[in-house]
């Protein structure tokens, strides 16, 4: 695997499932020893003894809520008190929630951002003067292809993939010939707890919707090879087709598809329908 020329361990923020967790098994599975960092600490402990016990790897346990400040620094600590180094950080953590702008409370709106945008750049920048110094390391960002498009009725979340989108692929020019190698992948609907936690009822119709360890597989599969890339063959049309339409355009009919799989929006009335 291409990662096996980055030394030191892997972090991985949400690490106690979906994503995050497939992240774990595949690379300890590649003999890498991996910082797991979560709220739920009982979940980490439960995933490093079994990750120790299958690949021979160290899996710390970090338990900590990116959205709180000074996250960043006490994560550092906890790795240098464990004598380890991050060769490989993959910002995966994040939420986001389903409903009108004005429904959510503004503390889970301003923790989103700092979950999904504050905790990626704070990370980034504890980790990378380490990398520099030995010319090697790796930055995954997981995005969303809801970083192309506007996303009503979840426009914070929209916003926040987009920030983690530009974000890599800025640092990947910006490290270029530096040896610190940087991607974003941007899956669609995929099956994990995030859903759950955005209170999603369903899927929007004719979406591709992949398994966490299908979108895993294929980042893994694309480092070293460029910027970003949109996961899903029937993702990707869709994503390269919105740039040729108005974003007026591209926000209804956003709006219209992501309403469709919830009840509670149905009734709303459309985006840009004429006021009665």
């Amino acid at each position: 695997m291409p990662m096996n020329r980055t030394p030191g361990a892997a972090l991985i923020t949400g690490a106690s499932s979906g994503l995050g967790e497939q992240f774990a098994h595949r690379i300890a599975a590649a003999g890498k020893d991996v910082v797991l960092v979560a709220r739920r600490e009982e979940k980490l402990q439960a995933l490093s003894t079994k990750l120790e016990a299958a690949h021979n790897i160290r899996a710390l346990v970090v338990p900590e809520d990116l959205a709180r400040d000074g996250a960043a620094q006490r994560i550092r600590s906890a790795v240098d008190a464990a004598g380890l180094s991050v060769g490989i950080l993959v910002n995966n953590a994040g939420f986001g929630r389903f409903e009108p702008f004005e429904h959510t409370p503004m503390a889970q709106n301003s923790d989103m951002v700092r979950v999904n945008c504050v905790a990626p750049v704070e990370l980034t920048q504890v980790f990378v003067p380490d990398m520099l110094e030995k010319g090697a390391g790796c930055l995954v960002y997981v995005a969303s292809t809801a970083a192309f498009v506007p996303t009503p009725w979840m426009a914070v979340y929209g916003a926040t993939k987009s920030f983690n989108l530009f974000l890599a692929e800025a640092l990947w020019a910006e490290y270029q010939g530096r040896g610190i190698d940087v991607l974003a992948v941007c899956p669609g609907v995929t099956t994990t707890g995030f859903q759950e936690v955005a209170d999603v009822d369903g899927n929007p119709p004719g979406l591709m919707v992949a398994t966490a360890e299908e979108v895993v597989d294929a980042t893994l599969a694309r480092l070293h090879k460029g910027p970003s890339f949109v996961h899903g063959w029937a993702n990707q049309p869709a994503v390269f087709l919105s740039r040729f339409f108005p974003r007026s355009l591209v926000a209804r009919v956003s709006s219209k598809a992501i309403r469709s799989v919830s009840d509670k929006l149905k009734e709303l009335p459309l985006v840009g329908a004429p006021k009665p």
